[in-house]
């Protein structure tokens, strides 16, 4: 008798050992969209989230709020991923009434955040940020103020001055794409600039931002010096289109620029920091979609063969093929699993995809199928509001 209760509790730690060694968990921060009352009252977050991530099958569990902040809607680690960049999309930070960018640091055992610094995003609205891979800048795309500017951070992590301030002019564009499907309603703003993304080329030579205002795409240099971005060019894109977010191919040599307002995802050759149009644009709603739809989100596989772009109103993410020479095709349509999805992120190991569904307030793991293209797999968690997902290392 006591043999077989040894033998029994053996086995009942053999079975828990080999679902821990089959399943470990992985770690990642959810900033979500807040009720703050100047800018989007209608949202259900209340800040950064920390989850665990099956390794297993991808699924993302246990969200626990670990810094309480007004919607952080983009989110960046520094290099050795010890410090954590955040911007609040708010409309009323301090006396010039911007938004702010916090940095936080991140302790590694526990995922805890602990709160460095806030300052000033330079101008309203902040949609986006990134790391300059020097690690001695963080870069600011600001939709609402219509701005790019670069922020230096100090040893210790936090965040200093303000450096520069690009802020756009010129003239206005359409409201609505000259390309837009039939019964687009959904319309970007063209009243003026709107920095909608900012971030570098794999080489880190050059820094480029989207103008979804003024339909623009421009390619600076950043002096590490001065902190002063110079520009090498400019590349306007169709009236109206709205660029929104773009990403290289793994050597540079490839940009691609998903449009928000008329739905396409163009390619483009990238060399000296000039842009050049490589072949037309494509679709990226299922053929003969009609009626109102905004893009979100663009992401590149690891080895430059997929790239995925997010559907808001049609609520899908199309799986993208890229040719040898670059060139690029729609081979997929797949439902986001909810509305609206603000963005879209790979896990580290290029297995799974997560939809962050705004409107539906969850978000969804798919696993990277045949083609690459996302299967869903019934891992769905529930998150006010999501709006970015970034990875710990483990």
């Amino acid at each position: 008798m006591r043999n077989r209760k040894i033998l029994t509790a053996a086995a009942a730690l053999a079975a828990v050992l080999a679902t821990a060694g089959a399943a470990q968990a992985g770690r990642a921060y959810i900033g979500t969209y807040t009720p703050e009352p100047t800018a989007r009252g209608d949202n259900h977050g209340e800040g950064i989230y920390l989850v665990d991530i099956d390794d297993a099958n991808g699924a993302a569990s246990n969200p626990r709020l670990v810094a309480k902040m007004l919607s952080p809607a983009w989110m960046a680690f520094s290099a050795d991923h010890k410090f954590l960049y955040a911007n609040s999309e708010i409309l009323d930070y301090g006396p010039d009434k911007t938004g702010s960018v916090t940095a936080f640091a991140v302790d590694g055992a526990s995922g805890a955040l602990r709160p460095l610094n806030t300052v000033s995003s330079a101008s309203a609205g902040p949609a986006y940020i990134a790391m300059h891979p020097s690690g001695k800048f963080v870069l600011v795309a600001n939709y609402a103020g219509g701005s790019f500017a670069v922020i230096r951070v100090n040893p210790d992590g936090s965040l200093g001055e303000t450096s520069d301030v690009v802020k756009p002019d010129g003239p206005l564009s359409s409201a609505t794409a000259g390309d837009s499907q039939p019964g687009q309603f959904a319309g970007s703003d063209h009243r003026g600039s709107h920095g909608h993304m900012i971030g570098t080329d794999p080489s880190g030579q050059y820094v480029i931002g989207d103008d979804a205002g003024r339909d623009q795409i421009f390619v600076w240099k950043l002096d590490q010096s001065s902190g002063k971005l110079q520009q090498v060019s400019v590349t306007k894109v169709l009236p109206g289109a709205a660029p929104r977010h773009f990403v290289f191919s793994p050597n540079g040599k490839m940009m691609y620029q998903l449009q928000e307002q008329d739905s396409r995802l163009q390619a483009y050759d990238f060399k000296d920091g000039k842009l050049t149009a490589h072949g037309s644009s494509i679709f990226t709603p299922p053929d003969g979609y009609q009626g109102s739809n905004t893009t979100s989100e663009l992401l590149i596989d690891k080895a430059g063969k997929h790239l995925y772009a997010a559907n808001r109103s049609q609520d899908s993410i199309a799986t993208i093929a890229v040719s040898a020479d670059g060139g690029i095709t729609r081979t997929a349509n797949s439902h986001t699993g909810g509305s609206t999805p603000r963005s879209l992120t790979l896990d580290p190991t290029g297995k799974f995809l997560y939809s962050l569904n705004q409107r539906a307030d969850n978000v969804v793991t798919f696993r990277i199928g045949a083609g690459g293209v996302p299967q869903y797999i019934n891992k769905v968690l529930a998150v006010g509001s999501p709006a970015v997902m970034v990875f710990l290392p483990h």
